[in-house]
């Protein structure tokens, strides 16, 4: 496995498990090893190929969008925005509960 920023995210989300995305705190449910990504399959996704990454508690997902970035997939209003502009900004903006 690689040692980059979303690896090292991935063994402390016990600790570090919010991401501020747009003024408001989103807690990580969990994150998904970078070496165990696989395209994401699902009949509801109509866009380009991403990868989940992570959910949050509420079993919205964190996509890695083949462009780079990190989208974060809503399914009650099922759309994605883009939260970070790629997964090492992800990883970075990934702080302890508050």
């Amino acid at each position: 496995m690689q040692d980059t920023a979303f690896n090292r995210a991935v063994s402390n989300v016990g600790i570090r498990n919010v991401f501020r995305a747009s003024g408001r705190a989103i807690q990580i449910a969990c994150l998904i090893r970078s070496d165990d990504w696989r395209p994401l399959r699902a009949h509801w996704w109509r866009g380009k190929e991403v990868f989940v990454i992570g959910a949050d508690v509420s079993g919205n997902f964190f996509l890695r969008h083949c462009d780079g970035s990190v989208r974060y997939w809503k399914h009650d209003s099922q759309r994605d925005e883009i939260i970070a502009n790629s997964v090492d900004e992800f990883a970075r903006g990934i702080i302890e509960t508050e």
